[in-house]
């Protein structure tokens, strides 16, 4: 029988347990600290505490960037050494980074050596349990015995008909230091109070469908656009990702269990401090899908 690895990013927030379940490898990333001009490997160079202590202290936020083709290639060289035949790739959102292009050419750099792996690439579209949800599925497909060439229309149709990410921040600080924003949205949003209510879109690109007054309000704004997008799904799950966010996270857990009894819950699933260096404490994102059994 052909052994198939699933390969996905650290940043995809998939829980321990469901990494252990379907065997799923992840990607170690590398992040620069500019005050110090280190780069170190998460979780591979720097513990969790350390990473989320310099986040907060040091001037210039520290900037994850993207592993190299030789990392991939002595990852795919251990996953063969370890029987794998087929390696099926899950992409955090390429949108804005050269992710995809990088691992096409680790794969290339591979081949070249001898590598003996066939490879598929999926662009998630997503981020943080987003695209965690989208390799459990994948996993899932793949444990049915689908077809490795399909796995890809398989999921573009759960991507684009069956889930929805929402979230919202506290602060709008670490979007404007690690430039997400810029300096004037950043003043604006900042002198106005305002909570951005944002949503993924399936083009992979961040829509605001709502400008709350108050955090509290922003928070109950993104749980409701959620379950209003999924609502005509005849079954729904539902996870919420907590960026150092108990009050934020908690509020959501109860407009969600309150008002949408329905909705089969999963719990709260820590943030990578990847994704915080971008979005920082306060954050909340609320995955929303149609419900399977994982």
């Amino acid at each position: 029988m052909t052994k198939i690895a699933i390969l996905a990013n650290i940043a995809a927030d998939i829980p321990s347990y469901l990494l252990e379940k379907y065997n799923i490898y992840t990607v170690q990333v590398p992040v620069e600290f500019p005050d110090s001009k280190e780069v170190l490997v998460y979780p591979g160079s720097i513990t969790e505490n350390d990473f989320l202590n310099r986040v907060h202290t040091d001037k210039k936020s520290p900037k994850p960037v993207q592993p190299t083709v030789d990392y991939f290639v002595d990852l795919f060289k251990n996953l063969e050494t370890r029987g794998y035949e087929h390696v099926f790739i899950v992409n955090m959102t390429s949108r804005g980074t050269g992710i995809v292009n990088t691992v096409r050419a680790s794969i290339l750099q591979y081949q070249k050596q001898g590598g003996k792996c066939q490879f598929y690439q999926y662009d998630s579209k997503e981020g943080s349990f987003g695209a965690g949800i989208i390799v459990i599925k994948a996993a899932i497909f793949l444990k049915e015995n689908k077809n490795i060439k399909d796995i890809s229309s398989f999921l573009d149709n759960f991507k684009n008909t069956e889930l929805k990410t929402t979230f919202t921040f506290e602060s709008l600080k670490y979007l404007q230091r690690s430039g997400r924003i810029g300096l004037i949205k950043f003043v604006m949003g900042s002198l106005l109070n305002i909570y951005p209510c944002l949503e993924g879109t399936r083009e992979g690109t961040i829509n605001s469908f709502n400008q709350a007054k108050s955090y509290e309000e922003a928070v109950e704004a993104i749980v409701v656009q959620a379950y209003e997008s999924m609502k005509h799904l005849d079954k729904l799950g539902c996870y919420i990702v907590s960026g150092n966010a108990e009050t934020g996270s908690k509020l959501a857990e109860q407009k969600l269990t309150v008002q949408f009894p329905d909705v089969n819950y999963y719990g709260i699933i820590p943030m990578s401090v990847i994704t915080y260096c971008f979005t920082g404490p306060g954050s909340v994102i609320v995955i929303m899908f149609k419900d399977f059994e994982h």
